[in-house]
């Protein structure tokens, strides 16, 4: 056998979306390192995918179309933002089709475009706002939704009458801004950066059509950035302006800090996407640069330790105040669209690091926002106290959360493994089975058996159509300081943590992968000086809930750590309220006694939504002695 290391890997491959036959000649000048799964795919078989089945049964089957469609039709809007629900719901449920190909959900999703372009307009537009109220507020912003929803249909079907709605949906558009017109960067919300957000579906309406005045258009919105009055994206993130301070953020001593000012977290975000898009058609190395450094900006100083930032959905300087009662913490649409940043960035560069984001985010904000029963999702995700039910907007039975955090769920397949030139490349390790093409033809098979996230050990069997050399490429976690591989049962030593080891050796059916990951359970120190801790294991971060910690929570109970900062928990197995799905019992000083003090995953705390189930993340300042319990009985379970 022949085996041999590459590291870290960089990988070239394909890129998403598909473009028609008309926009063959549209190809990216910077191709992508890493590729999405070909739809249908990668099935999850664990955790994540019985989430995914829930929302497809609770959210995406669930809604009723009639609802989302007929604020179009009746054009009754002058300041909100119902016309977003639709492109939102749309997104998440093209995923779904792409995830398991339904025939009840293909119709739904036919239908639902049927209902929609009904409403259009002659002059091209689709929109809930009133004539006289075309293109203020939050119109553009929602006209944004619209156009992406169009292109996902387009995009799965190839049906040219949609991409024909859609670009005198666009076209709408363009006839309002431009030079001698409306300023784009202007308009609206936030800076403009509500409005300007619809950079992505033009770049991707480009690479549709072929047609240039989609891309002049591109490029007319980043230097509109520039104007006195834009948000001037580029040049704030190439000089180093963290996000907290683009837009004139309060100072933490005064009246307001909560809230960040005016620096908002999800618009922001979703211009970045639109950036990564168009770097890919023009090459422009600055667009992917201020992309990269905005993203580490955020991850630096904005995210928190269960992975999502911001405060009433603005930057807040989040990192180093999670010790503090900040309101409103962390909406999930703003996790869904970090993860979908982070997504652009994994797919565009091959770095690891963002596959690690994804994973945090996923497992911890996300999924703690989607309902027991996938019909709703939470708006806020707290570090302390109870979580709660988004409320409705628009005078609708709908949330842009609600509607948004399926697109988050429905991603995570697409990522999990992906196809770069030189092989497969393999992101999570949640129990799949995934197909994939191979650079050289054919494809190969991969079956992930674990119990992840609940149990370190993951065994991988590689099944090629036919004896094939290529590499597969594992991602090997930043937070496993220690991950042990083999291959056939031979070991591979030396292996970094943070980057994916690539393995590239002759692969034929029956060869088997085998990673045993570094689940330490580690106390982690809370950034903003508070000396609270937190507890994590792998990518979980554990918290208390009154469900299964002690009664009235743990007052001053103290987490028994050592030096290193690992904690010798115990893993539960079994016994856990319904809804529950991972615990430790982890040791206490709690009254000046010893006792093991449960806690749970954060995406199973809070549950409840309500104060029966009220959560905390940071716990009190830890012991660490070397022997905290001696001369002291051994310490007691108390749940």
């Amino acid at each position: 056998m022949r085996l041999k290391l590459l590291m870290p890997i960089v990988i070239v491959a394909g890129c998403l979306p598909v473009v028609t036959p008309a926009a063959e000649a549209i190809k990216p000048k910077v191709a992508d390192a890493l590729a999405f799964a070909p739809p249908g795919n990668v099935t999850f078989t664990g955790w994540i995918g019985e989430e995914i089945q829930t929302c497809l049964k609770g959210r995406i089957h669930g809604q009723i179309i009639s609802d989302l469609i007929s604020p179009f039709a009746m054009r009754e809007e002058d300041r909100l933002w119902r016309e977003e629900f639709w492109g939102k719901w749309y997104t998440s449920a093209t995923l779904a089709y792409r995830y398991q190909a339904d025939p009840k959900l293909r119709a739904i999703v036919d239908e639902a475009v049927r209902a929609l372009l009904a409403t259009q307009t002659p002059d091209g537009a689709i929109t809930t706002y009133k004539q006289a109220s075309e293109f203020s507020h939050w119109d553009t912003w929602g006209r944004k939704y619209t156009l992406l929803g169009l292109l996902a249909y387009h995009d799965l079907t190839g049906d040219t009458k949609t991409l024909a709605a859609a670009c005198r949906h666009a076209d709408c558009v363009l006839a309002h801004f431009g030079p001698g017109k409306a300023d784009i960067a202007t308009n609206g919300y936030w800076n403009g950066m509500a409005a300007s957000s619809i950079l992505e579906p033009m770049v991707l309406l480009y690479r549709a059509t072929g047609e240039a005045r989609y891309l002049q258009f591109a490029e007319y919105i980043v230097k509109s950035w520039e104007g006195p009055q834009g948000p001037d994206l580029v040049r704030k993130a190439l000089a180093g302006t963290t996000v907290f301070k683009m837009f004139g953020g309060p100072d933490p001593k005064q009246k307001g800090y909560g809230s960040g000012g005016k620096s908002k977290a999800y618009e922001m975000m979703s211009c970045y996407e639109g950036l990564i898009e168009l770097h890919r058609i023009t090459g422009e190395p600055r667009h992917l640069e201020a992309a990269r450094k905005v993203f580490a900006d955020i991850r630096d100083t904005e995210i928190t330790i269960i992975g999502s930032g911001s405060s009433w959905e603005r930057w807040c300087n989040g990192r180093v105040r999670q010790g503090e009662q900040v309101p409103e913490w962390m909406e999930t649409c703003v996790t869904v669209t970090w993860i979908k940043f982070a997504a652009q960035l994994l797919r565009m560069t091959g770095d690891a690091s963002y596959a690690d984001e994804i994973e945090r985010s996923a497992y911890n904000p996300l999924l703690a926002a989607q309902k027991d029963d996938g019909t709703w999702w939470s708006h806020y995700n707290p570090l302390e106290g109870p979580r709660g039910p988004a409320p409705e907007q628009c005078k609708m039975h709908a949330n842009c959360c609600v509607e948004n955090g399926p697109r988050g769920l429905l991603l995570l397949p697409a990522l999990a493994c992906m196809s770069g030139s030189a092989g497969p490349v393999v992101n999570f390790y949640e129990p799949a089975t995934a197909k994939l093409p191979l650079p050289n033809g054919g494809s190969v098979g991969l079956e992930i058996k674990s119990d992840y996230p609940r149990a370190n050990t993951v065994e991988i069997n590689v099944a090629p159509d036919k004896p094939a050399e290529f590499a597969v490429s594992l991602r090997l976690p930043a937070w496993s300081r220690a991950t042990l591989v083999s291959v056939n049962g031979q070991p591979i030593s030396g292996l970094p943590a943070g980057v994916y080891a690539r393995i590239a050796r002759t692969w034929q059916s029956g060869d088997v992968i085998k990673l045993t990951l570094d689940f330490s359970v580690r106390c982690e120190k809370e950034p903003g000086q508070s000396g609270r801790v937190a507890i994590t294991r792998g990518p979980i971060v554990f918290t208390a809930d009154k469900r299964v910690s002690l009664s009235g929570f743990i007052g001053e109970g103290k987490v028994v750590a050592k030096a290193d900062g690992t904690v010798e928990a115990l893993a539960v197995q079994g016994g856990l309220p319904a809804g529950i799905r991972m615990a430790l019992d982890v040791p206490f000083v709690v009254d000046g006694k010893p006792a093991l003090v449960r806690l749970c995953d954060y995406a199973s705390a809070g549950h409840t939504w309500g104060e029966d189930s009220t959560l905390r993340v940071w716990l009190p300042q830890p012991l660490n002695l070397a022997n905290p319990f001696a001369g002291l009985p051994p310490p007691s379970k108390k749940h």
